[in-house]
């Protein structure tokens, strides 16, 4: 009678090493988010929209992809007003440029002419669009 071969079963390295990939693998997924982050969820700003009836979004938060145009004027009690053209808008046909408010609560935020830039923004009461949160992609 021969004698059968006792199965091994799997080497004690396996188990370490497949939670390390899993863990591994799951930071990544949950860490990038996306270019946008947890800007994902936000709606995206229609300029159509906006610019025939800015009025009506007031109250409302969306997102833009935005490239900052140039500096249009600095208070200190009421924050820093720039205009920015819409990365997303504008394909192919003329560039969308809108103007938005970055409030003082935003105060350490360097902002330079030719930055890109994710923002979420609130349509104020005046149907200016104030920066919320801004980050580079």
């Amino acid at each position: 009678m021969s004698r059968r071969k006792k199965s091994r079963g799997l080497p004690s390295w396996i188990l370490p090493v497949l939670i390390a990939v899993l863990a591994l693998g799951g930071y990544w997924i949950f860490s990038k988010g996306g270019k946008e982050g947890n800007l994902r969820t936000v709606e995206e700003l229609d300029p159509a929209l906006y610019y025939s009836s800015a009025n009506s979004l007031r109250g409302n938060t969306y997102r833009i992809d935005a490239e900052i145009d140039s500096s249009l004027g600095n208070s200190a009690g009421k924050g820093r007003l720039f205009s920015v053209t819409l990365k997303n808008a504008a394909k192919g046909g003329a560039p969308v440029i809108l103007p938005v408010l970055v409030p003082p609560a935003l105060g350490t935020l360097t902002i330079q002419k030719g930055q890109h830039y994710l923002m979420k923004v609130n349509v104020g009461e005046s149907g200016l669009l104030c920066v919320e949160e801004a980050r580079k992609p």
